[in-house]
Parts: structure tokens; C-alpha cells; sequence
């Protein structure tokens, strides 16, 4: 009996074990978004590389796709999800030094929109994605470092901005840019102004 019981709570241990070091390795040796080439596998003598894992893309593209855990009571169907980066604030920063009258696309899952025109222009149009290319709380930052007297937010097809920016100041005292802010929210198909 105590043999029997030994052995249970080892062959348990051993798996709970191999579970632990299976999830904290899952990740292990993947390129690192921004980061250079590394080696992951050295030979016997230490210094030698025998296997390396390639440099990362530059930039995160708004596609990305992390796994995560639902923690649904009960182990209700799914446990496990992808969730888009752009869902947790993660995408590219689309940058552009923009003259007057121009009409400027903003790629879906973009994050960040950053005019940087050589000085004060009339007129600048940004045209949002459609619905259909949008993710649940996906946010959506503009900002401009230099005032645009009349700027014009277009809504993507299917969608709408609430409380649009008209124009663009540049905080006279820092100089820094003049930023506002949008959440996507799906079930309305509206974006909402968070700053």
C-alpha cells in the first residue's frame, strides 16, 4: 500500500514537472520583435553556436496574434485564445510629414498616427479603416507637432467617431505634440475619444 502510494504521488509529481517546464519553455528561442539574431544551442565546448534563432521583424504590424487563458469555471470550452496585439494597445506608429490638402489612409491596426509637418498647415484628412478590418478595444492615437487648422477624421465604412478633432494646437510651453485618443468599440462599431 505505501509502495502503491509512493509511486502515485512520484508519477504525479513527475508529470506536474513536465508540465511546468513544458509551459515556461514553450516561448523559449523565438525572435524577439526589435532584437538581433542570438545563439540558442552551444556545442560541447561552450562557444561554439549550433543553433541560432533569427533576428526579429522591426516592428510590431498590429497582426500579431498572442495565446492566453480564459480561467472559464468549470473547464468550459475554450480555456486557451488568441488575442490580437492591437487588442492590447500593441501596433506600428505610422509616421508622416504631411503638406497642406493632403488625404492620408490610416493602415488597420495602426496604433499610433504621427504628423510631423515643417510647420503649420491649413488642411490634413485622415481616413479610418473600415469595420470589417477593426478589433474589440483596439486603440487609436493621433498626434501632430505642429498646429493643422482644419483637420478632418473620416470615418472607416461601417464605422463612427465620436467627439472628432477639428483641428491641432501645439502646447505652447512644452513645445511637445498635441495628442488625442480613440478605443474601438465593436458592438457599437463606434470610435469612442478616451483623451
Amino acid at each position: 500500500m505505501k509502495l502503491t502510494r509512493r509511486f502515485g504521488l512520484g508519477a504525479v509529481a513527475l508529470v506536474a514537472a513536465t508540465v511546468l517546464a513544458h509551459a515556461a519553455g514553450m516561448f523559449a528561442n523565438l525572435p524577439i520583435v526589435g532584437g538581433a539574431a542570438y545563439c540558442a544551442l552551444y556545442a560541447g565546448d561552450g562557444t561554439t553556436c549550433t543553433g541560432s534563432v533569427p533576428a526579429g521583424p522591426t516592428v510590431l504590424t498590429g497582426t500579431e496574434l498572442i495565446p492566453a487563458d480564459t480561467g472559464l469555471a468549470g473547464g468550459a470550452s475554450p480555456q486557451t485564445v488568441s488575442i490580437a496585439a492591437r487588442s492590447l494597445g500593441g501596433g506600428p506608429t505610422q509616421y508622416s510629414t504631411p503638406l497642406t490638402g493632403v488625404t492620408q489612409a490610416v493602415a488597420a491596426g495602426t496604433r499610433q498616427v504621427i504628423l510631423e509637418p515643417a510647420g503649420t498647415i491649413a488642411a490634413h484628412t485622415l481616413t479610418l479603416p473600415a469595420a470589417s478590418l477593426l478589433t474589440e478595444g483596439q486603440r487609436l492615437g493621433v498626434c501632430s507637432t505642429q498646429v493643422v487648422t482644419a483637420l478632418t477624421i473620416t470615418p472607416g465604412s461601417g464605422t463612427t467617431v465620436s467627439n472628432t478633432l477639428t483641428a491641432t494646437q501645439v502646447p505652447l510651453g512644452t513645445g511637445g505634440a498635441f495628442c488625442a485618443e480613440w478605443v474601438y468599440v465593436k458592438s457599437v462599431t463606434k470610435w469612442l475619444r478616451t483623451q
